[in-house]
């Protein structure tokens, strides 16, 4: 299997680059007995454009670009239920950066942003804005809980080939979608992998907000939970928590002693209610685990030392303070240009969007039109960062994108977040499409470094 040789044969020096140090003392949450298969990945090199300098962006001149601006466009939900203007505001930060170093060939970026509060009508309407009237070239960092369900159809017809952070399932197959992370349904899966491996038995209970398509992000778990002989129950209840504690007793019900719960919501909304876990003494009655977005300093900050290496949250990027130059790079242009924006996983998606579009701009010949920046998009293959654990690409060919399918895996610790598990592969399940995009990544040389 190409991961196995991968895993066999990259020096350990790759793996740090891409996963981070591990620490000697680091809890280890794996269980030699688990009847799951996936397997630990080793990082590779690979052969993707990187145009920019490391630790540059842009041209890296130094010089404000002053030129004609090219308008590149994005969607962002702000709403109480999720806020990922996060996502875009850094991805501004980035662009901001680029124009403040010659910009694309001495032309700015105009980064037009909308925010969006998860009405269809609205959310539509804006998508014809951005295209119909701003005229933006491409669409970069968008991320919104309906978007890609509402608009697919239309930017297929108008020929953009969008870099999100994706959420809903309609964004990880669309051939015109690709994102720099896996979104909730594959990384609720990666939580409930940790789980397992942690020792949850009985029930593998799911939890994301009562919004469209999260009963369909949800099932990944339950499908998971059932292949490996636990009963899976999922649960759908919007933030904010009208009353956190009830709700925690809830969840420990639904997975009895022993169990497993995997919470899907943005860092803010869950530190209530992991507060309250703590307050009624439930943080060793069931194994707790979560998707993304509570990778933050913040949350692990807010909490108290009952939740040490117990709050399994799979990460879809390398820690935040990997020292590694991406990761470091991230890290100033958010304290220089976006300091209201967390130090997070959100950041890291804004950034990681924002980087690859412009190396792809950069390297666009000739005109920059919207067919040039669209196809340039799509163009992307194998692009080495640090804060992924594999190169990325744009398409897979199979009709389904999930260019980013191997994560870690990392906990609180006296106020940090901390990397307990090595990279390992999202579980293949029927109808994930995660073993044929597998087979096209072999078949093609992408995501290795081979390509």
């Amino acid at each position: 299997m190409r991961r196995s040789l991968l895993a066999i044969v990259a020096i350990s020096g790759l793996l740090l680059a891409a996963c981070g140090d591990d620490d000697d003392d680091s809890a280890d949450t794996a269980s030699d007995d688990s009847e799951t298969t996936e397997e630990t990945v080793a990082p590779a090199s690979g052969s993707g454009s990187n145009i920019q300098a490391s630790g540059e962006c842009g041209a890296g001149t130094g010089e404000e670009a002053t030129g004609e601006p090219i308008k590149i466009g994005a969607m962002a939900t702000n709403s109480p239920v999720a806020d990922f203007t996060w996502i875009t505001g850094m991805t501004a930060a980035y662009f901001e950066c680029v124009n403040d170093n010659g910009g694309i060939d001495g032309r700015p970026i105009e980064y037009i942003a909308e925010e969006e509060q998860v009405d269809p009508t609205q959310i539509a309407s804006l998508a014809r804005k951005l295209i119909e009237q701003d005229q933006v070239l491409g669409i970069v960092g968008s991320t919104s809980l309906i978007e890609c369900s509402v608009n697919r159809d239309y930017y297929a017809e108008q020929g953009y080939y969008l870099i999100i952070a994706g959420v809903s399932q309609d964004c990880f197959t669309s051939p015109n979608f690709s994102a720099v992370n896996m979104g909730p349904y594959y990384s609720s899966l990666g939580g409930a992998q940790a789980a397992l491996r942690a020792g949850a038995e009985g029930r593998m209970v799911v939890a994301s907000p009562n919004q469209p398509g999260f009963d369909l992000i949800n099932q990944g778990v339950v499908d998971f939970a059932e292949e490996n002989g636990l009963e899976g129950v999922s649960i759908l209840e919007d933030p904010p928590f009208a009353d956190p504690a009830g709700f925690a007793q809830r969840l420990v019900q639904e997975a009895g002693d022993g169990g497993g719960v995997v919470l899907d919501y943005t860092g803010p909304n869950v530190v209530p209610l992991l507060q309250a876990i703590e307050q009624q003494g439930l943080v060793d009655s069931v194994i707790w685990a979560s998707s993304t977005p509570p990778n933050d300093p913040s949350v692990a900050e807010a909490l108290g030392p009952d939740w040490n290496d117990k709050f399994l949250i799979n990460a879809e990027f390398n820690v935040l303070d990997s020292g590694q130059p991406d990761q470091e790079h991230m890290n100033q242009i958010r304290e220089e240009y976006a300091s209201d924006i967390n130090s997070s996983s959100f950041a890291q998606m804004g950034y990681l969007a924002g980087r690859v579009a412009t190396d792809a701009l950069m390297g666009i010949e000739g005109e920059i039109t919207k067919e040039s920046v669209n196809e340039a998009f799509r163009g992307i293959t194998n692009f080495v960062s640090d804060i992924w654990c594999l190169p990325w690409y744009f398409e897979s060919g199979v009709g389904a994108n999930v260019s980013n399918n191997v994560d870690l895996t990392v906990v609180p610790r006296d106020g940090e977040m901390v990397q307990t598990e090595e990279c390992f592969e999202i579980a293949e399940l029927p109808g994930n499409n995660l073993a044929e995009i597998r087979q096209a990544e072999e078949d093609q040389g992408l995501n290795t470094g081979e390509g």
